[in-house]
């Protein structure tokens, strides 16, 4: 009988590219979330605002989240319920208000100076 077995060691240049990848989805998620702030400073409006908190809860803080975990997992041994419950119910609720907060912009009533 043949045992199929994927290849369970990895290298240093796994982990460095999958570093990078997520870094660079991070930078263009704070990119992004920035210039929603920025619209909300130049013009005072509330949607702009809810929209920004959303984009960051949405992607900024889970990226981050998983990015801390992971590296805090690799200098401390960390359980595995902590990478298979607690940090994707974290991550989950993020996601939720990030979606609420988004949903709340779209519908929120326009102010009379929008």
């Amino acid at each position: 009988m043949i045992i199929l077995q994927g290849d369970k060691i990895q290298t240093h240049a796994d982990y460095l590219l999958l570093l990078s990848i997520s870094l660079i989805a991070v930078g263009l998620a704070l990119f992004l979330v920035l210039h929603a702030y920025r619209g909300y400073r130049r013009n005072d409006s509330t949607r702009m605002l809810f929209l920004a908190s959303g984009l960051c809860l949405l992607t900024v803080v889970p990226m981050t989240l998983s990015i801390g975990i992971s590296s805090l997992g690799q200098t401390t041994a960390l359980q595995s319920r902590v990478y298979t419950f607690y940090l994707p119910i974290i991550i989950r609720v993020c996601e939720i208000g990030g979606l609420c907060a988004l949903l709340y912009s779209l519908l929120i009533i326009p102010d009379r100076s929008e």
